[in-house]
């Protein structure tokens, strides 16, 4: 099914570093290798559909600068419309600093411009109604909640990557979702707590579906009858994990707008995110559709 998605958010360039070990307080590494890719929740979660054989198109701000250039380049270079982005002149477009060790894991440092208006008014919400989902990540509130909000009222699924260190005013994000999947640290940042069932119960009077993926541990959510259920993750060696929770998100909304139940989306997603995990390269190491099946088929 050749579905239509919008993915709404950052998309930003990513200077990564491979390291033995992440450097402690005061310390020092050598790299060992240094790279440049294409990043951010929303840009890669459109990369993430494209790559599975969905239609989708990036909704978001860059700068008018070889930056904000490159990351558009980047994602129209893996078939991504990009058409209705918009570009602010004077800014300076978002890019991090990733360092990633031998383990695939990694710490990230982000620069978001202040340049970049958060005015959500130019959206192209008179053609949600032409697709079948909508994601958003919770970089950028305005636009996450008029473009959700505009999917929920044209019965869409409306998906909501919520990670931690983005703006405090991201439970408005989860008020306008009707499936709102969080990291672990975004899901105690935002509702206050470390245990990730009591955060669950926080945020399910906030949206009807909230999730909670939690790396080597799987993931939990909240069942229609307001039960916790898991999934364990698939057993894989991680390489890198940069990106992995972008691409978990582009494949849960895609899953969705395919028809896909949402247990049945979310064992979708977590196989495309284990593949990812298994690669290095940031998005050449997305899966595509035919790698994924056969290890959903492998168990």
């Amino acid at each position: 099914m050749n579905v239509r998605v919008a993915c709404v958010g950052g998309a930003v360039l990513d200077r990564v570093y491979e390291v033995a070990a992440l450097p402690g307080t005061d310390g020092k590494s050598r790299a060992s290798s240094y790279r440049e890719f294409g990043g951010g929740m929303a840009g890669n979660a459109a990369v993430a559909i494209a790559r599975l054989g969905g239609q989708a198109r990036w909704w978001g701000r860059v700068g008018d600068d070889a930056i904000g250039a490159g990351v558009l380049a980047g994602l129209a270079a893996e078939g991504v419309a990009t058409a209705e982005a918009r570009v602010v002149e004077g800014a300076v477009s978002s890019h991090s600093l990733v360092l990633s060790d031998a383990e695939g894991r990694r710490a990230i440092v982000l620069y978001r411009s202040d340049g970049l208006d958060p005015d959500a008014s130019w959206l192209p919400l008179a053609a949600v109604g032409g697709l079948d989902a909508v994601l958003a990540d919770n970089r950028w509130i305005d636009g996450a909640v008029a473009a959700l909000t505009a999917a929920r009222a044209a019965g869409l699924p409306a998906v909501l990557d919520a990670d931690a260190g983005a703006d405090p005013r991201s439970r408005e994000a989860v008020q306008a979702a009707s499936h709102a999947i969080f990291s672990e640290p975004g899901l105690a940042e935002i509702y206050g707590t470390s245990d990730p069932d009591e955060g669950l119960r926080r945020a399910a009077a906030d949206a009807p579906f909230v999730a909670v993926t939690l790396g080597e541990a799987g993931l939990r959510w909240r069942d229609a009858r307001g039960g916790l259920a898991s999934l364990p993750a698939f057993p894989v060696r991680a390489v890198e994990t940069v990106g992995a929770g972008d691409v978990f998100h582009g494949a849960f909304a895609l899953a969705l707008a395919e028809g896909q139940p949402p247990e049945a989306a979310l064992r979708f997603a977590a196989a495309t995110a284990a593949l990812k995990c298994q690669g290095s390269g940031g998005r050449a190491s997305y899966p595509g559709r035919a790698a994924v099946e056969d290890l959903l088929r492998q168990g």
